[in-house]
């Protein structure tokens, strides 16, 4: 669509294959590859556009766990990347507080900010710790705290 050179088209599809990790995968059709695989060569999509920012709208809630959490891992990586701005809708809190800076948390209808929440445990992740800090005293009070929200407008709703 940008008219690009066959060669930039070319050298730009493998770098964003590489990238998500599907390098040796840039001839398959859609239909060989895994879910997992299907979400990164989505991603390579949206990255080869070179994106300010990236929404991602329950992009992992079909992926089993272990391809959740690679795939976390792998956003994690490319965020650190490419700093590009990832706007990740979820209904998990563990993945929202894995993999955000910022956490908002929404009411239901109609939907309005009940809470902000700005958090670092993203970087701790990624780092030498990995997961245990979502063992931490500071991650499971956030954590409990979004929950008894998330559980206090589940009880209005059904007043």
């Amino acid at each position: 669509m940008r008219h690009l050179p066959a060669g930039e088209i070319e050298e730009l599809t493998k770098k964003y294959l590489d990238l998500v990790e599907l390098g040796e995968f840039g001839d398959h059709k859609p239909y060989e590859l895994s879910g997992g695989m299907r979400q990164r060569a989505s991603l390579a999509r949206v990255l080869v556009n070179q994106p300010g920012m990236i929404l991602m709208d329950e992009p992992f809630g079909a992926l089993d766990a272990l391809t959740r959490q690679n795939m976390q891992t792998l956003i994690r990586k490319i965020w650190n990347q490419t700093q590009n701005t990832v706007f990740l809708i979820t209904h998990d809190v563990d993945e929202a507080l894995a993999l955000a800076t910022r956490i908002i948390v929404m009411s239901s209808r109609p939907g309005r900010i009940v809470k902000e929440f700005q958090t670092d445990f993203t970087y701790d992740i990624g780092g030498i710790n990995k997961e245990s800090v979502r063992y931490t005293k500071e991650y499971m009070q956030i954590r409990e705290e979004i929950l008894n929200i998330i559980n206090e407008q589940n009880e209005t709703l059904q007043l």
